[in-house]
């Protein structure tokens, strides 16, 4: 029978998240989709449009779906007021390749008649109003295991713009304190959501931070969340999400203390695994990383398609 494009139903909810749950039944840092789950911590959120996310069948089957928005960007840094036109998921069977490509290509045209030319697909720039703490940690990029998903994207145009690998580390106990150079306090707070898009990209999750400060100095900060879905770790897994440091306190040990103190403190809560994702070129921070137990574990490849 030839292939079907179909605006979101519920009623087709369940193959769905089948359809999501065969193909990701092997990366453990993707949480299991749920009709719930997905009710939830996808479809209840203000700038869900049931008009962008399209399923794909095959008689009666769904043998692909693709998840498109506009919505504000998400990050403290961003200017909310700004929106971005974005796939934020595509899944099909790898076997239907005329499904991949028929679902990008439905959600460029259909992103495009609303005015925007360029288009972000699973990539980082601005920010993740869907899937975030689901999908890969607290910043949701598509993973370079699930091939045919970039081979449809990069066959309709969407074009690799950023790379990150994705590290991860265990805890089967308590997380290593290291601490060195000048002495520096500590404080942690909830993450302060400095407006609406970074607000709903966080709902169904309590991000925190903490910061430090030296004689009213503050020295740098580490973005962290508890990810309690990842139902395949066995465990919660505790992710971070941003890390700075100004940079003329760097090499001192804040970055090591910060994120020693959110494996110590994902550890008291029940995390016994974490996460984070970093840029390829950052090997100051991944030196950081290694040191508290972490090793490369995916890489994430963002796409992006352009005007013209």
């Amino acid at each position: 029978m030839p292939l079907r494009i179909h605006e979101y139903d519920p009623r087709r909810l369940e193959a769905m998240a089948a359809l999501y749950n065969r193909q990701t039944e092997g990366e453990p840092h993707i949480a299991p989709l749920t009709a719930e789950r997905f009710e939830r911590l996808v479809a209840d959120k203000t700038y869900f449009d049931p008009a962008l996310l399209l399923v794909a069948t095959d008689g009666p089957d769904v043998v692909g779906w693709v998840h498109g928005c506009i919505a504000p960007r998400t990050e403290p840094w961003h200017d909310a007021d700004k929106f971005a036109a974005r796939i934020r998921m595509l899944l099909y069977r790898p076997e239907q390749l005329a499904a991949g490509a028929l679902l990008v290509a439905e959600a460029t045209s259909r992103l495009r008649g609303t005015g925007f030319l360029e288009i972000e697909a699973m990539h980082a720039r601005a920010g993740y109003p869907f899937y975030r703490g689901l999908w890969m940690g607290g910043e949701p990029l598509c993973p370079a295991t699930l091939p045919h998903v970039h081979l449809a994207l990069e066959v309709a145009g969407y074009r690799a713009a950023q790379e990150s690998i994705f590290m991860t580390a265990t805890m089967p106990e308590g997380p290593p304190s290291l601490r060195s150079g000048p002495a520096f306090d500590l404080v942690e707070s909830t993450e302060e959501m400095a407006h609406g898009g970074m607000r709903e990209s966080w709902v169904g999750f309590e991000p925190r931070r903490i910061d430090a400060f030296r004689d009213g100095d503050r020295l740098g900060g580490i973005g962290w969340v508890l990810l309690p879905c990842l139902d395949r770790l066995g465990a919660p897994c505790v992710n971070i999400w941003t890390l700075g440091v100004g940079e003329q306190h760097r090499r001192r040990g804040v970055a090591t203390a910060l994120v020693s103190r959110v494996m110590a403190l994902g550890y008291e809560m029940g995390a016994r695994h974490a996460s984070v994702s970093t840029q390829l070129w950052n090997a100051a921070a991944q030196g950081t990383y290694a040191k508290l137990g972490f090793t490369p574990h995916r890489m994430l490849i963002g796409r992006e398609i352009r005007a013209g």
